[in-house]
């Protein structure tokens, strides 16, 4: 497997290319996420050894800004969420996109997009708004996010796709009010892409634990779920 580390627009960006002409999975995470995503290549390796894929692990500087899809005023009494989400998109299709497309062994025609928690809600606005992703894996999204269902309920995935969907048991329930609604907007989410004759396949799958727990398992089930539902 090669591994690389490029700045690409500003933005850190680290890529683990196994094989050649494989589908590309674009995951945004934190800029201290090193070890989650060294574990969750270690489990993609194990389980993918016989295809080709391409990780491409996008660091942005502010979550809270970069993967909230509008701004909305604080919801844990410190932290706002800025809206920041379109801006993160184009540089994906202005900049990342084509920097990978253009420098890496991968397949052109496939792409994906997926992450965990505030990340795994926008690599689902990203799917739908983009139109150029084949895929996205959301992982304990944070879809109690205020508007969400509005956005979602009148959106379209791109024809021929694929949405894998996970939540850990107790994450719904949190004492949180506005938090707590995570489970049924989750089962929402599932339901809307079971009805969407765009999405040629999708999965709920659910997890023991919290929001914490076993994050690297959660994520590579996910990408593994991708990439095994590629259409070449």
């Amino acid at each position: 497997m090669e591994y690389r580390v490029e700045q690409i627009g500003g933005v850190r960006c680290r890529m683990w290319i196994q094989g050649q002409g494989g589908p590309v999975i674009y995951w945004g995470t934190a800029h201290d996420g090193e070890e989650l995503a060294e574990h969750v290549v270690n489990i993609m390796a194990n389980k993918l050894a016989d295809k080709p894929w391409v990780l491409v692990a996008y660091e942005m500087k502010n979550w809270n800004r970069d993967y909230s899809p509008w701004a909305l005023p604080s919801v844990m009494g410190k932290d706002e969420f800025t809206g920041g989400a379109k801006e993160t998109l184009v540089w994906l299709e202005d900049m990342c996109i084509p920097y990978i497309e253009n420098n890496l062994p991968c397949s052109a025609s496939t792409r994906m997009i997926g992450g965990y928690s505030l990340s795994g809600l926008f690599s689902l606005f990203a799917f739908y708004e983009s139109r150029m992703f084949d895929g996205v894996a959301s992982c304990s999204a944070s879809l109690w996010y205020p508007g969400w269902k509005e956005y979602a309920a009148g959106q379209k995935a791109p024809e021929g796709s694929c949405m894998y969907l996970s939540l850990g048991r107790k994450e719904e329930k949190t004492r949180s009010r506005k938090m707590a609604i995570v489970g049924d907007m989750t089962r929402w989410q599932y339901e809307q892409a079971q009805r969407d004759m765009n999405v040629h396949a999708c999965e709920l799958i659910w997890h023991n634990g919290g929001h914490f727990a076993d994050v690297d398992h959660r994520i590579a089930q996910g990408f593994i779920w991708l990439i095994g539902h590629t259409r070449d």
